[in-house]
């Protein structure tokens, strides 16, 4: 077998060299996948800007759909030539094959789903990272009841701040499965979208929009930071300072600017694959399958698709510009 990669080749660099790229060799519960597709995160530009502690030359990406062509000796759940997608686990483990930008991919068994034949998998590339974040908030962090596809209602509601982002459309879905009532935050633009998804949408531009929600929201009401830029977290950290609890973040916690007496909590989205293995169970082996079987659980945002692992950096610098309702999702061998 032979691999193709995009490498980061030192820190500093703002381009990606596309090179061979690390043969798979995958642990006895990992497998590996044919890259049909791999989306572009946040963390992808943000690791350019403030280069993280790797093993330069390095290859980034999470978000990986294709087919399986190589099982571990205790994979028992998937077959060759089944159609996935992954969150792939580089980031921490610091295996360049675990890594998405690149033809072949690695990955831990429990990160992975089966995606239905009726759901392009340039669609469901754009779910992994986003959705393994959602669940370790919901149910690592805060403990909700694991998704259900016939959820018991808890009485009680979540913020979603940042709703028709890629973390935020996977949040309110799973905090709509797990039994809460959901309240997001959105552009006017996209108030249709966060409603189609099942969140109760309020303009994040308003300038009175906390003062609304607090209308809404209730002492034991939760809050989830899908967004996590300094405002939009000072915005949340407002109202936890207001109904108690903790905030969720999925960027690191400011020293400054939360009120007294609020907790911030950066929210690590491989948890579910790496630290809390019973909610890495419940929420991939388990419920997404299901769910995307069904129709209950939808693959959102939608893709916005560039060709070839040459346009890895064009995708990486249309995200730091900003993205509506999208997820810039690399074609490496489309279906």
């Amino acid at each position: 077998m032979t691999n193709k990669a995009a490498w980061q080749t030192a820190p500093d660099s703002k381009t990606f060299s596309i090179a061979p790229g690390p043969v798979p060799n995958p642990s006895e519960n990992e497998v590996v996948i044919k890259v049909a597709y791999a989306a572009v995160n946040p963390v992808d530009w943000k690791l350019q800007e403030t280069p993280f502690d790797l093993p330069y030359p390095y290859i980034f990406g999470t978000d990986v759909a294709g087919t399986i062509t190589q099982l571990g000796s205790k994979v028992t759940r998937f077959q060759l030539g089944q159609r996935v997608l992954a969150h792939c686990d580089g980031l921490l483990t610091q295996k360049k094959t675990n890594n998405a930008f690149q033809e072949y991919a690695t990955t831990r068994e429990i990160l992975v789903s089966p995606v239905p034949e009726d759901i392009p998998l340039s669609n469901a590339a754009v779910l992994p990272l986003a959705y393994s974040t959602a669940s370790a908030a919901l149910f690592h962090y805060l403990g909700l009841p694991y998704p259900a596809i016939q959820p018991v209602s808890l009485g009680k509601r979540i913020l979603i701040w940042g709703g028709s982002s890629a973390v935020g459309s996977s949040a309110i879905q799973l905090a709509r499965a797990a039994g809460l009532d959901v309240l997001a935050t959105a552009s006017l633009g996209n108030f249709e979208y966060v409603e189609k998804l099942g969140g109760r949408a309020f303009d994040y531009a308003d300038e009175g929009v906390v003062g609304r929600l607090l209308e809404v929201l209730e002492e034991g009401d939760l809050v989830f930071d899908a967004i996590s830029t300094p405002e939009t977290q000072g915005a949340c950290g407002e109202i936890v300072g207001r109904i108690g609890g903790v905030l969720l973040t999925t960027s690191p916690v400011p020293s400054v600017g939360l009120p007294e007496g609020v907790e911030g909590v950066f929210v690590n989205g491989l948890a579910p694959g790496l630290i809390n293995l019973d909610v890495g169970d419940a929420v991939w082996r388990k419920y997404l399958p299901e769910a995307l079987a069904n129709g209950s659980f939808v693959a959102k945002p939608d893709p916005f698709v560039l060709k070839g692992l040459e346009s890895v950096q064009e995708g990486v610098d249309l995200l730091k510009k900003g993205v509506s309702a999208r997820k810039i999702v690399i074609e490496v061998d489309g279906e």
